[in-house]
Order: structure tokens, then sequence, then C-alpha cells
């Protein structure tokens, strides 16, 4: 063998043995602390959960999309679908929290530190999920606490004759086609239901939740409840309503019961002001109807 063969042969070696012992280290990092002692949240939800419990102190960076309380910075590493492996890994991460979305990165994410993804959509899903965060951060008692809060006042179901609500994730009055509905099978379906309505739409729906207006014609809901963009001003509010009312054949414009739901839009514990929001708004419809439906 000659000089250059015998040096290929030992880089080779060498490459190979320093790529193992790195994994070896990688694994030995990542077995060693399964406690979570310094947390990246890349889930809304899964932050907004974390400060709930009181459990946010191991927190080192949050998705882009994450709510801080005020005074609170810290670092914003992408999201689920799209993290920031590089800005991850320089922070050195016991463990990253990401839900299961279509397309969440886990694998990407587990070669970093360990990776704990939580099923999140359905109301059992996302129960089971917020007492697995209580046992990740020490918290078991408090997720259980806020888990079975959750689970009771959203498995509560609505009498027979109450209205078919169809509620809208905001609305367009320059793409009226484009109609993006809250579906029974989520949290938020849940939400309106535990709140005292039945959802228009009554069967789980898979895929993306939109309607064409020829769709809400034949659905033709009792009632419509629009959830706005987040901070539009009371005015924008009135003017979405009053660009709904042009589709007039629906009985819900005809009877005067469409309605703005100002609540959270969270898909954590937060979903509970939504149930409140809606249940008010559900009262005064129910009371009267001003103008066109109801504003607050």
């Amino acid at each position: 063998m000659n000089r250059r063969a015998i040096i290929g042969s030992l880089g080779t070696l060498l490459f190979s043995a320093g790529a193992a012992i790195g994994v070896s280290r990688l694994a030995a990092r990542k077995s060693s602390s399964r406690r979570a002692e310094r947390l990246v949240s890349l889930t809304p939800a899964i932050t907004e959960t974390l400060f709930t419990l009181e459990a946010a102190a191991p927190l080192v960076a949050v998705s882009d999309y994450c709510e801080l309380p005020p005074g609170l910075a810290l670092p914003r590493v992408g999201s689920s679908l799209t993290p920031n492996y590089e800005v991850i890994a320089r922070l050195l991460p016991s463990m990253i929290l990401s839900d299961d979305s279509a397309g969440a990165k886990q694998r990407e994410l587990a070669a970093i530190a360990d990776c704990e993804v939580l099923p999140w959509l359905t109301l059992p899903q996302v129960v089971g999920s917020i007492r697995r965060i209580g046992q990740l951060v020490g918290h078991g008692a408090a997720a259980d606490a806020v888990a079975e809060r959750l689970d009771q006042r959203l498995s509560r179901k609505p009498p027979r004759d109450a209205p078919r609500a169809l509620l809208l994730l905001g609305f367009d009055p320059d793409r009226p086609a484009e109609l993006w509905f809250i579906k029974p099978n989520s949290l938020h379906g849940a939400a309106l239901t535990a709140a005292g309505a039945r959802n228009a739409v009554d069967h789980e729906v898979k895929g993306l939740p939109r309607l064409s207006v020829e769709e809400l014609l034949a659905l033709d809901p009792d009632l419509v409840l629009i959830m706005p963009t987040p901070g539009s001003s009371l005015e924008q509010q009135r003017k979405l309503v009053e660009a709904f009312g042009a589709l007039a054949p629906l009985r819900a414009v005809k009877r005067r019961q469409v309605a703005i739901v100002d609540g959270s839009q969270s898909v954590g514990p937060g979903i509970l002001r939504l149930v409140d929001a809606l249940s008010s708004v559900l009262r005064k419809l129910r009371v009267s109807a001003p103008a066109l439906g109801v504003v607050e």
C-alpha cells in the first residue's frame, strides 16, 4: 500500500471514530438530560400552557408566534414547521417541545435535543398533552388540575333544541368565497358546543375547513358567529357584520342572528375565554338582535 493510500485510510478511520464519538456524546447528553432544564417551545399553545402552570422558568426560546408576558423577551427560533436549527442548537436545550402539525420537523430536531411531540387538535389530545407537559416539567398536579378543568368545561353538550351555529374564523368581504369555519372535531369546535350551540357542520372534517358561498347557502345555519382578526376595532367589526349582510338569503341574516365573537383564539388553557364570549353572545342573540346582529 503506498503512502497516499495509507494516509487516506487513516483519515477515513479518524473521521469515522470522530463521528462515532460525536454521536455517542450527543446520545449521552440527551439521555442524561431528560428533565426539562432548558426548554425550547415551538408552539404557542405549549408556551401558554407552561405559563399557566407557572412552569416557564426553564424556557430559553420560543416560536415566532408565541405570546410572552409584558417585559419578558426570549429568542425567537421559527416554528414547528420552520425551526431555526442553528439558533436552537447554540442555545443547548435539554428538550424541545412541539405539536404534531403535518410537516413538523421531529427527526431533525431530535438530532439537537430530546424532542417531545404533543398531539394538539381534539379535546382528548389537548387534555392528554397538558398532563404530559406537567410530567416533563415537574408540575404534574397543576397540569392535572388545568387538564381536568378544560375537560369538564369543554365536554358539556348543548341541548337538543340548541341553534345550529356556524363559527367562522374571520370574514373577508373582498373574498367571500373563502369562508374558513371551525370544524366540530377541534378544540374550538368543543368550545362552541360547550357554550350551548350545535355546530352547523355536524360531521368530522378532514382537511381544510373551508366553505364556498354555495355550500354556506346550502348549510343555512340558524346563527353565524364571526371571530374577527385580533386587535380589530369596534368600527371594523361593525363593517364586517354589515358586509356579511350581503348574503341576504341566509336565515341567520334575515333573522339578524349574526354576531362578532371577540374571544380568545387560543388553543391552550385560554380557550375557556372563548367559551365565555360565545356563551355571552348566544344569550344576547336569544334576547334581542339589534340592527343586523350583535357586535360587542
